[in-house]
């Protein structure tokens, strides 16, 4: 079935080979009947480890552009361009194992300075940092960001800028239901960091851990963070998804307006959802979104009275949250647990989007499907459920180009994965994509067969 998939699609070839020219194509819309996406560019950057999910990451500042990957060899990569340029290429001394926790992440400084880090689970730092602004090929290991005494145990590095344009980083020390969580800025005229909290953020107390979305700067003005709680590395155990705003990511509040002072703890923390260990809510799948009022709107999903799943939007109603059931779905549970990284989620939802004034939108994906629920937005109730897309459908059309003879290989069932780039758009308003194809996830643990690379595909695309 799959080869005669593929062997269809070949048959396409011809007519979408444009996509990796300047052409226009119609694009489903779930909302109105079409919406053209025009196709500004699509380029390979260069062959990428297909052996599991892993995580690469693009970042576009201005003029300057970064890819940042593991290549077919497992080494941490970078390629740079200046946009419309020709790419250069820098490799570290950093090698990806097996674990899909590992993924690899980037900023630059206002000096110009990159700064890379990734490939940690609970793992010692592996952070590099440019010497030259714009430079990569001046990028160098850093063995310490602050104290190496907490840096031995790292895991989900973020970098981030406040809003004066200063460099921040924040990661988890520790382990999975014992871990703090830690921020760090960066001083570019000395070239160090330092603590951002005279305290951790966050202090599981030896008991649980903080599995965190954001922060997220808000068109209110203030950072918006989401978190559920986890009690063991067992996934079944998250709990209590929580929130915190602040207008400066150093002094904090809850939805009232009231200070949380640091570390947050359980029982400082604000609960906008007391779901319960074993409640059907995992750490990844909380999405923080706002609507027309600039209100913050968390989608999330547990199991209900009847033990299926549901997706849910939680949204602050006068003094408490308000929590909306949105789906009904009467043949589906999924019930994960364990240890290492879960594969594919049968179930993943997006942030809530403003659709108009009077209507939200949340797209969740569930099994083979792409659903949009469109809810009311005064009263968060679902109006109808539409089809609808995750990334513009050409960037699939051509990644399947690009990978033809990989995708025709029987021994493997390989996922289609997309990133959207961080950063600025195009100088043509375009949004640039990252696509790529891996073998799934494997609970962090080798495969039988390593898969030949994947062609890791930049697209630059204009709704």
């Amino acid at each position: 079935m799959f080869i005669e998939l593929s062997n269809n699609i070949r048959k396409q070839i011809k007519t979408l080979t444009k996509a990796c020219l300047l052409v226009g194509l119609t694009m489903q819309s779930p909302i109105a009947n079409a919406q053209k996406a025009e196709v500004l560019d699509t380029q390979a950057i260069d062959f990428a480890w297909s052996g599991h999910r892993i995580k690469p990451y693009l970042l576009t500042r201005g003029e300057h552009q970064y890819v940042a990957y593991f290549d077919a060899n497992r080494q941490m990569t970078v390629a740079y361009r200046e946009l419309k340029g020709k790419w250069r290429y820098y490799k570290v001394d950093s090698w990806l194992g097996w674990d899909s926790h590992n993924y690899v992440t980037m900023e630059l400084d206002s000096a110009g300075n990159l700064h890379l880090m990734g490939n940690m689970h609970a793992d010692p730092l592996e952070y590099f940092r440019t010497s030259e602004p714009y430079n990569i090929r001046s990028l160098k290991r850093v063995e310490t960001l602050v104290n190496p005494k907490v840096e031995q145990r790292m895991t989900y590095p973020i970098f981030m800028l406040n809003k004066n344009g200063e460099l921040l980083v924040k990661y988890r020390s520790g382990s999975s239901g014992n871990g703090d969580e830690i921020y760090n800025i960066y001083d570019t005229k000395t070239e160090t960091w330092k603590k951002l909290h005279s305290n951790q953020f966050l202090d599981g107390q030896g008991l649980m851990s903080g599995y965190f979305e954001g922060p997220t700067l808000g068109p209110d003005g203030y950072f918006h963070l989401i978190w559920v709680w986890r009690n063991s590395p067992n996934a079944a155990t998250n709990h209590s998804l929580s929130y915190a705003k602040s207008a400066d990511l150093v002094n904090w509040q809850d939805s009232n307006g009231k200070s949380i002072s640091l570390p947050v703890t359980l029982n400082k923390a604000e609960v906008v959802d007391p779901v319960k260990p074993f409640g059907g809510m995992i750490n990844g799948n909380v999405k923080l979104g706002f609507d027309s009022q600039k209100r913050p709107v968390i989608s999330y999903h547990k199991y209900d009275a009847k033990g299926n799943t549901q997706m849910f939007v939680a949204r602050k109603q006068g003094k408490k949250w308000q929590h909306v059931q949105i789906s009904d779905w009467t043949d589906f549970r999924w019930d994960f647990g364990g240890h290492g990284s879960l594969g594919r989620f049968p179930i993943r939802p997006q942030a809530p989007v403003v659709l108009n004034d009077n209507e939200l939108g949340v797209t969740v994906r569930k099994n083979e499907q792409i659903l949009q629920f469109v809810l009311a937005q005064d009263t968060l109730k679902t109006k109808q459920v539409v089809p609808s897309n995750l990334y513009p459908p050409i960037i699939k059309k051509a990644s399947e180009h690009a990978n033809q003879s990989l995708l025709t290989d029987p021994r493997f069932n390989f996922e289609l994965q997309v990133f959207e780039g961080k950063g600025d758009l195009s100088p043509a308003g375009g949004q640039y994509y990252l696509s790529w194809y891996n073998q799934p996830g494997n609970r962090d643990n080798a495969h039988s067969v390593i898969s030949p690379a994947s062609v890791l595909l930049l697209h630059e695309i204009k709704d």
